[in-house]
């Protein structure tokens, strides 16, 4: 069934679990994650990434999307994951989207704030919940697009959200979800992972009644994530992990087989690594037990 983020968000909040929010940039992907939701009866968030357009346009993408999440009986919401244009969102809107991304942390802090207002104002009425970003989300998947080369891994800390901006932030903007940077990376670790727990709390109290994300999941160790979901992060990014298992079984399927091998054979052994590595982050994310 088609379900808002913000009602997933009250409920995450309400019985400490966070959100699992991953990208779906094809029909293998769509229909493993969503299975992998209504077999273990997590609400998860469906994304088109504005990064992804090369990939799948968003015009084709959404309506898939929408019509997946309402025929299913797993809670799903549709969203927009790092939407950089204004144009873009305004876009995933006419469209249906439940929730949009907008990113707007490449700008000072003041400008960034008038921006992600300036939007909320819009969609707000519509019912859209509205997730930004603040401070900077270290990239470690190099691509040719502008902005999204290589980071500096050094240093995470420079990347840092400031607890004080965040609650001026969430004040100023009315925004919905606030996605902090406290030591996680999209893409791949360079080195060993050590999330800054004690920075989520801060900014947990400073925020009111803004949910907090988490970008960067994939390599993130399991108690560390236990233990952001704890500190009040409520919904959590989770891509490359998921999206680059099947290869290597798929490349041993290839150099194994005697025969060519049918691409529909490759797509269902893909679709089954999907699931599989879903139902294992749903199960984490679920943080039952702690």
């Amino acid at each position: 069934m088609l379900v808002s983020l913000k009602e997933m968000l009250q409920e995450a909040e309400k019985n400490n679990f966070a959100i699992a929010s991953i990208n779906t940039p094809n029909q293998i992907s769509l229909r493993a994650v969503i299975q992998a939701a209504e077999d273990t009866g997590m609400p998860v968030t469906i994304n088109h990434a504005q990064t992804e357009q090369s990939v799948v346009p968003i015009d084709i993408a959404v309506p898939l999307m929408l019509d997946y999440a309402k025929k299913s009986t797993a809670a799903i919401s549709v969203h927009v994951d790092h939407g950089y244009d204004f144009e873009h969102c305004m876009k995933a809107v006419r469209l249906g989207c439940t929730s949009i991304m907008y990113d707007c942390s490449r700008f000072p802090l003041e400008k960034n704030i008038e921006e992600v207002k300036r939007f909320v104002e819009i969609v707000k009425p519509l019912g859209i919940g509205v997730e930004a970003e603040l401070g900077a989300m270290p990239n470690n998947m190099p691509s040719d697009v502008h902005g999204q080369e290589t980071s500096d891994l050094s240093d995470l800390s420079v990347y840092y959200t400031d607890p004080d901006e965040a609650a001026l932030f969430c004040e100023r903007t009315g925004v919905d979800v606030l996605t902090t940077s406290f030591g996680t990376v999209h893409g791949m670790y360079a080195g060993e992972p050590n999330l800054d727990i004690e920075r989520i709390r801060k900014i947990k109290s400073q925020a009111g009644q803004v949910h907090l994300g988490m970008h960067g999941g994939s390599g993130t160790p399991f108690d560390q994530i236990q233990q952001a979901i704890d500190a009040g992060i409520k919904k959590i990014n989770y891509f490359t992990a998921i999206d680059t298992a099947p290869a290597p079984y798929l490349l041993k399927t290839i150099q194994e087989s005697k025969n060519p091998v049918n691409f529909c054979n490759l797509a269902n052994q893909a679709m089954e690594i999907i699931y599989q590595k879903t139902v294992e982050i749903l199960t984490v994310f679920k943080n039952a037990g702690r």
